[in-house]
Order: structure tokens, then C-alpha cells, then sequence
């Protein structure tokens, strides 16, 4: 539901989920419910800028590939410039001493995305594949001749990447290989977890909560059965006449997160308290059970079993360190920072000298003010009052942990593994490309308002806009205060001014009350999208009650179990060309985009020439 300003459209997107097609839908990841690795990056933090150079480096190497291959499929071939480095041996070609070999290409290859794939047939697509990569390195040398490893930014994320390279490289040969799983093992956890059954199940789906409990207690009380009330009540035509029965068994992984949940743990012939998904409020029932077959989920509990081992040995390997390193608290300076920081909560205000203070010690280091504060603001805490307790918590176990693992992998030479080396080279160099498209492809590049305008008048297949009804709401969490407001109204109360004062959807106080509504947005605001398709032109329609409605939509996003609205349909918007006012911002995002792919296109030529002699293509 798009909010709308009092006079023009606002231009905002919203994102939703598609519409299951399932009555118990697929979930997006298999056995979802797997043990989750910890985090044991907490402690070493470099500065914003370098956090923000990781975060879109890691994007960046795609963006570059993708813009320039979608080039190489949408326009005619540039002509290529020819290197004059002469290649011998195996490798594909070579870049400076970087020599490409068919491994590296061909795992290069493989991670381009098939729309951005050459459209050049046979030989021809893998050549223009290889000087992708070709540019890429020689961009990575442009970097490098622009100085821009000295930045003690990209200094310090290098460092960060070493650090988790390191740790993940020690873990894994001094606790990964550790591990040992037998065959008992794996068959007792598979006999003791709910998915080794497959489940025949019976469904009554129903569109709101007070009829889903109404009808449970009818169950549940005996007065009536699962399959009369289906039969009766539910809203899905396929199962209702057999009584709710699905005609086939459903395993783990072919249900939702929230199915599993309610459903597997139930005995045969139980029925699940109402419980809510997209489609709907279901109950549920469990017809049968049978097991699945060990084999085909075989590999799903090794790789279960294998990570709460892992964790386990992590944690008690983790805990040895702690225990080996004499970590201590340094009194005092635990009290003076502590003080200084419920002061200014996030923000003690210390002096240099004090943030280089050590605020912990062990047998080999310290840990300073600086990075006890680092520790607390990258653990949600950073706006938190904390005491001694709190602070010692997280420095043993998250921030001492990270800490030790990265001494411990150093002592043992890990920074000079392969592995290591091969992560730390591949985060140089999406660094220092990240580094280059900024200089050159984004800070200095401008986008005009022409250029704007022509790509919208160009192409304006890319500017539609969907169907939508405009509604004017107000929405509220009681439904005497609803029916009072609908009165107001009624009686000649200004609407907007209504929605402005009581209205608790978002941006009603900005708006009054204004939004558009579209089609695919019905799993969102279903209640209120089947009132607006129904509902004739300028009529008062409520108070219309809202099951559930989604928090992020709220001026104060918390859960509620139901609020009531009150609408008028203002206007229905065909499909249609946004008006180019509407379509500005989205219009300079483009033309801009269009314009880096040619800088880029350009820039690679460019560096083509200039690297001439320091790269080459295998005449084989």
C-alpha cells in the first residue's frame, strides 16, 4: 500500500512476498530449522567507511561483470584491442604475472548470471567471456597504479579479511576435522526428530480468527467433528467435500515453516489450534503418519548433527583459550568507562589517552577502552545501559573469543595457508574495484536533467505504472471509536483531518489518510483490498476489521490482533506511463545506470590500450 501525499503521488515501492499456489506451501529453505553457525566475527571493527567498502565490494565484482557483458549482449561488438604480451604454456591468458588458467576461468564463467551472458555463439562467447575477466584484472591494476591500496581504509578491511580468513582456517583443521560422526548417531537423531515422518493431514481453511476459534471449540468440545466443520466451513473447495483431507503425505520440506511447526509434532488423529498462513486461518488435523525413507534425508542430518557438533567443540575449544590466556578485568579503568558510559550511552566522552587505555588484560595483550566500546555497539548494544557484568559477558564471550582464535591462527602460521591467502588476494581485489568504480564511475559522473528526460521519453516500457485504487482511510485499534469516527463523518467531519488526528496507519499524520492500492499487495492488506475492489466510488465503506494487520504499516509498528478501518474509494487507476514528475528519481537512477555501462565500456577499452604490453590471449 503506497502512501500518498495530500496533492501528487509520493514515489515509494513496496515489496511483498508472492501468493503460495500450495494450501501447505514449499518453504523457500529445506529443512529451515538447522542450527545456525555464531557469528565469531564480533571484534575486530574497522571504521564506517571501511564497513561500507565490505559490504559493496562483495556486490561490486557482479555489478562490474553483469553491466559489462549486458553491453557485450545489447550493443555491437567494440572492437577488441589486441595484447601484446606474448601467453605460452597452459594458462588461458595472462595479466601482468597473473596467469588465468581453465580453472579459474571456467569457475568465473559459471558465476555469471544467464541474462548477462554473452549472446555470442560457440569459441566467440567464450573469448568475450575471458576479456571480461581481462578487464577485471586490469582494472585491478589501474587500482593499484592509482595508489589506491595505500587508503588506510582499504588497509584496515584487508586486515579484517585476513583476520576472518585466518580464524575460519584454524577452526576448521583444529575442530572441523576433530569430528566424527557415526552411522548410530546419525539414526538416533533422525529417529528422535519430527520430520522422520511424513504426514496425510486434513485442513479447514477459514477467513478470520473469530471463526477459526469458534469453530476449534465446536471440535474440541466434541459437539461436532474435524470433517463435518470442514465440509461445512472451510474456504478451500479441493479438500472441504472429502472432510479437509489432503490426498497424498506431505514431508518436511514440502510444507511452510509454520505447517511444520503446528502440525509434525502432533499425534495421528490430533487436531492443531487455529494457527495462521498466507492463505488464510487453518486447523489442522493429522490423518496418518508414515516414515520417510533415512537415505534420501541422509545428508540433511549429517549436516544437522555436523553443526551442533561443531558448535559444541567451537564453544569448549573457545572456552580452553579463555581459560589459558589469564583473562582479566583491569578494575578501575572497567568502572571509569563503564561511568562514562550509561552517562552518554553509545558515546562516552573520554580522552584519547583513556580509549587507549587497557580495560582488560591477558598473558599475551590487551584489550583496550576503544575496543570494549566497538565490542558493545557491534552486539546491540550500543545505545544500552550496561553495568560490569553486562561489559564482562560480552568481552569473554564474544569479543575475547574472536580475539584469541585470531592470535591463536596467527601463532600457527595460518596467514600463510594457501586458503588464506587465495581469500585475503580475492578481498584486494574486490576492494580495490570498489575503489575505482567510486573514483571513476560514481563520484565523478553527473546525470543531467536531460539526459534524465530522454531516457524516460526513450523508453517508457520501463515507467509503467500498475493498477491502483486510491482510498482515503482511517484506521484504528477499537471498533467503538471506528463506528464513533464513521458518524463524524457521516455527519460532514472532515475526513482528512480525522485520519491526521486517530489514523494509526503509517504516514497518516503526513497524508491524511491517502494511499494506493494495488493487486499484488492483496496478501498484505487482504480485508482491505476485498472491501476496495467492492466498494462503489466516493461511499464510506466500515468499519471493515483487519486480522492481524502488519506492523511495518503502522505508524507504531507492535503486533495487533486486530484493528478496524474505515475507507472511501477515490479513484481507480488503469495501467499507465507514470507521468514523468512521478518518474523523476527513478528516471536519473537509470539514465545514470546507462551512463555507467558506457563509462565502463569505455574505461575498459581504455585500459586495454594503456596495459598493452603487460597482457596477453593464448594463440592456442
Amino acid at each position: 500500500m503506497r502512501p500518498l501525499p495530500c496533492s501528487t503521488v509520493r514515489s515509494r515501492s513496496t515489496k511483498t512476498g508472492s501468493v503460495p499456489t500450495k494450501p501447505w506451501p514449499k518453504p523457500t529453505s529445506g529443512w529451515g530449522r538447522l542450527p545456525k553457525a555464531k557469528n565469531t566475527n564480533a571484534w575486530p571493527t574497522p571504521c564506517l567507511e571501511s564497513k561500507k567498502m565490505i559490504n559493496n565490494a562483495r556486490k561490486w565484482v557482479g555489478l562490474a561483470v553483469c553491466t559489462f557483458l549486458f553491453c557485450c549482449a545489447q550493443e555491437p561488438a567494440a572492437p577488441v584491442v589486441e595484447g601484446g604480451l606474448v601467453v605460452t604454456g597452459t594458462a588461458l591468458a595472462q595479466v601482468g604475472d597473473d596467469l588465468i588458467d581453465e580453472r579459474e576461468f571456467r569457475r568465473y564463467e559459471a558465476r555469471i548470471q544467464p541474462q548477462h551472458r554473452s549472446l555470442a555463439q560457440g569459441v566467440e562467447k567464450h573469448r568475450e567471456h575471458l576479456i571480461s575477466l581481462i578487464d577485471i584484472k586490469l582494472m585491478v591494476r589501474e587500482a593499484y597504479a592509482r595508489g589506491l591500496d595505500k587508503n588506510p581504509e582499504w588497509i584496515k578491511a584487508v586486515e579484517l579479511a585476513q583476520h576472518k580468513a585466518m580464524i575460519e582456517a584454524y577452526l576448521r583443521e583444529q575442530v572441523g576435522l576433530q569430528i566424527e560422526i557415526s552411522e548410530d548417531e546419525l539414526r538416533a537423531n533422525f529417529a528422535a526428530h519430527p520430520a522422520r515422518h511424513a504426514v496425510r493431514g486434513a485442513h479447514i481453511l477459514l477467513d478470520s480468527r473469530d471463526r477459526a476459534d469458534s469453530i476449534y471449540a465446536e471440535i474440541e468440545s466434541g459437539r461436532a467433528t474435524f470433517e463435518d466443520m470442514a465440509r461445512k466451513h472451510s474456504l478451500d473447495e479441493e479438500t472441504a467435500a472429502d472432510g479437509g483431507w489432503f490426498d497424498s503425505y506431505y514431508a518436511f520440506d514440502r510444507v511452510s515453516d509454520r505447517v511444520y511447526e503446528r502440525v509434525f509434532s502432533l499425534d495421528v488423529g490430533e487436531v492443531s489450534q487455529p494457527f495462521r498462513t498466507p492463505q488464510g486461518w487453518e486447523i489442522a488435523k493429522v490423518v496418518d503418519k508414515k516414515l520417510v525413507p533415512f537415505d534420501k534425508y541422509r545428508s540433511v542430518i549429517q549436516r544437522a548433527t555436523f553443526l551442533e557438533k561443531i558448535e559444541n567443540l567451537r564453544s569448549d575449544h573457545i572456552d580452553k583459550l579463555v581459560v589459558e590466556s589469564d583473562l582479566r578485568p583491569v578494575g578501575e579503568q572497567v568502572r571509569r568507562f563503564v561511568a562514562a558510559w550509561n552517562q552518554q550511552p553509545g558515546a562516552p566522552q573520554l580522552a584519547p589517552e583513556e580509549w587507549a587505555a587497557p580495560l582488560y588484560e591477558y598473558d599475551d595483550g590487551v584489550i583496550t577502552v576503544q575496543q570494549g566500546s566497538n565490542l558493545l555497539h557491534n552486539t546491540r548494544l550500543g545505545r544500552a545501559q550496561i553495568d560490569s557484568a553486562v561489559l564482562d559477558d560480552r568481552i569473554r564471550r564474544r569479543g575475547a573469543p574472536d580475539l584469541l582464535l585470531g592470535l591463536a591462527a596467527e601463532r600457527g602460521g595460518y596467514a600463510e595457508r594457501p586458503e588464506v591467502q587465495e581469500k585475503v588476494t580475492a578481498e584486494k581485489e574486490r576492494l580495490l574495484l570498489q575503489g575505482l568504480w567510486e573514483e571513476l564511475l560514481e563520484d565523478a559522473l553527473e546525470v543531467s536533467e536531460e539526459e534524465a528526460r530522454a531516457h524516460y521519453e526513450a523508453h517508457p516500457e520501463m515507467y509503467w505504472a500498475p493498477e491502483e485504487i486510491i482510498v482515503q482511510e482511517i484506521m484504528v485499534a477499537d471498533e467503538s471509536l471506528a463506528q464513533e469516527l464513521l458518524e463524524q463523518i457521516r455527519n460532514g467531519a472532515d475526513m482528512a483531518a480525522l485520519a491526521t488526528k486517530h489514523s494509526i496507519r503509517r504516514d497518516a499524520d503526513e497524508n491524511g489518510g491517502l494511499y494506493a492500492l494495488r493487486a499484488f499487495e492483496k496478501i498484505v492488506y487482504k480485508e482491505l483490498m476485498d472491501a476496495a475492489v467492492s466498494a462503489p466510488e466516493r461511499e464510506l465503506q466500515g468499519p471493515i476489521e483487519l486480522v492481524d494487520p502488519l506492523p511495518a504499516s503502522l505508524r507504531d509498528p507492535q503486533p495487533l490482533e486486530r484493528a478496524f478501518s474505515i475507507i472511501k474509494v477515490l479513484q481507480r487507476r488503469p495501467k499507465r506511463v507514470q507521468e514523468y514528475k512521478l518518474s523523476q528519481q527513478k528516471a536519473h537512477h537509470l539514465a545514470r545506470q546507462e551512463k555507467q555501462q558506457r563509462e565502463l565500456r569505455t574505461l575498459n577499452l581504455q585500459l586495454r590500450d594503456k596495459w598493452h604490453d603487460t597482457w596477453g590471449i593464448s594463440a592456442d
